[in-house]
């Protein structure tokens, strides 16, 4: 090809612009191909909120979701359990027992009772799907892990049952009842037993990991935070553990029988025992921070009339706690100090989950409490049993919890009736 004559800079110009027209088709060519293998990134839609363990995951921090109406409590349905006679009680037990919580996902709600089965129900009208019978009353919050839930109670077993029919796919022996649910973490399950043991068994076919013996007996749940599992014992201590080993990493005193599950929030452990004092601890260490003392509790002397068998729920900076002085406690987290407190109709041992700005739990005269996170005042209540002491779920701003010896119910507000007009009278 024979090139115009130019002076040597607008040559150079020229022989650019002549470069970019060659190839510029190829340049095209090679965009799109690069554009059709990397089409735009498609946002996959997350799964609804789901109830799947004892207080909403692992970690224990997830405590359901609303909306809330405007209104008061209502029963929207119930359903009656049987009762069983165990090897420990004599008298026969029915409905749901502490720590106990359902367990909520798509249309069903599953939930433990004290009759010796766990239940699966259609969540919008309470009929039964299908039950699993164990050897004694089941407690433990059943864990949704998948096609799979695993269950617990004083039978001494650890039951993994198929989510759709309730069929058994494994259990495995403990040497003492299971009060407390499972934490899962990637392909294992982790949890404490009155054996005076810490488990870890496989989720796949429940085989034994590792066990860790004489940590004392665990009656409430474990808490798994980055890579430990945090546990309370009736033997007065406090543990932190390594998961991958099970190795301690720090115990600290807690000075009374302790069946709180902790909660690890804030840089700090929160836990409570049958001596009606709430303790804080440093999370790294273990050391104490704060403790505070509910009505008539006393540093050390463990009573059911003072003692706190609830758990400590983190939320917005504060601890929420029942206790069987009657009172729901409203604390600071980093201090311990009381913000406010609310009278029940009895003593209160169910948890208390904190749900856009309200508190709901039961108490053990058989009433359900909704009160205002922020003041605590009284926005409902309503009787529905003789002794509630589990702990109830919420989700979609549906609640849903047993009484002892009773029913489980799903409640939910509604508002009340228009007052009719009134009748004028015709001349």
């Amino acid at each position: 090809m024979q090139y115009p004559s130019f002076p040597c800079g607008a040559r150079r110009a020229f022989l650019f612009i002549l470069i970019v027209c060659s190839v510029g088709p190829l340049l095209g060519c090679i965009s799109k191909a690069v554009t059709e293998t990397n089409p735009a990134k498609i946002e996959i839609p997350k799964p609804p909120p789901a109830m799947s363990f004892w207080l909403g995951n692992s970690e224990r921090n997830f405590y359901g979701t609303g909306p809330w109406r405007e209104g008061q409590l209502k029963v929207f349905w119930e359903v009656k359990t049987s009762s069983i006679s165990g090897r420990f009680h004599e008298d026969p037990w029915g409905g749901t027992s502490w720590p106990g919580q359902p367990s909520v996902e798509g249309d069903f709600v599953y939930f433990p009772s004290a009759d010796g089965n766990t239940y699966c129900i259609k969540r919008d009208d309470g009929n039964i799907v299908w039950k699993f019978r164990a050897k004694d009353s089941m407690k433990a919050t059943p864990v949704i892990i998948g096609d799979r839930i695993i269950d617990s109670g004083l039978d001494h077993h650890v039951y993994c049952l198929n989510k759709k029919d309730g069929t058994l796919i494994w259990d495995y022996e403990t040497g003492f009842e299971v009060d407390g649910s499972v934490v899962a973490v990637d392909d294992k399950i982790y949890f404490g037993g009155e054996d005076h043991s810490l488990y870890c068994l496989t989720l796949a076919d429940g085989k034994l990991v590792y066990k860790i013996p004489d940590v004392g007996s665990v009656e409430g749940s474990v808490t798994y935070k980055d890579g430990r599992i945090y546990l309370s014992t009736e033997q007065f201590y406090l543990y932190c553990f390594s998961a991958s080993d099970g190795k301690a990493i720090w115990k600290s005193l807690i000075g009374a029988d302790s069946d709180s599950t902790p909660a690890v929030a804030n840089g700090m452990v929160y836990t409570a025992a049958e001596d009606g004092v709430v303790r804080a601890y440093n999370q790294e260490d273990g050391k104490l921070a704060w403790q505070y003392t509910t009505e008539g509790g006393h540093y050390g002397r463990g009573s059911e009339h003072i003692g706190i068998w609830a758990s400590p729920v983190f939320s917005d900076g504060k601890i929420y706690i029942g206790a069987s002085d009657g009172y729901m406690h409203c604390l600071s987290a980093d201090k311990g100090e009381l913000i406010w407190r609310f009278k029940a109709h009895g003593p209160i041992w169910g948890t208390a989950p904190v749900v856009d700005g309200r508190v709901v739990f039961g108490d053990k005269a058989g009433w359900i409490n909704m009160l205002s996170a922020d003041d605590g005042k009284l926005i409902s209540d309503l009787k529905i049993g003789d002794n509630i002491n589990s702990t109830p779920a919420i989700l979609d701003g549906r609640i849903y919890i047993g009484a002892f010896n009773g029913k489980l119910y799903c409640l939910g507000l509604e508002p009340p009736p228009p007052s009719p007009s009134p009748t004028q009278k015709i001349k």
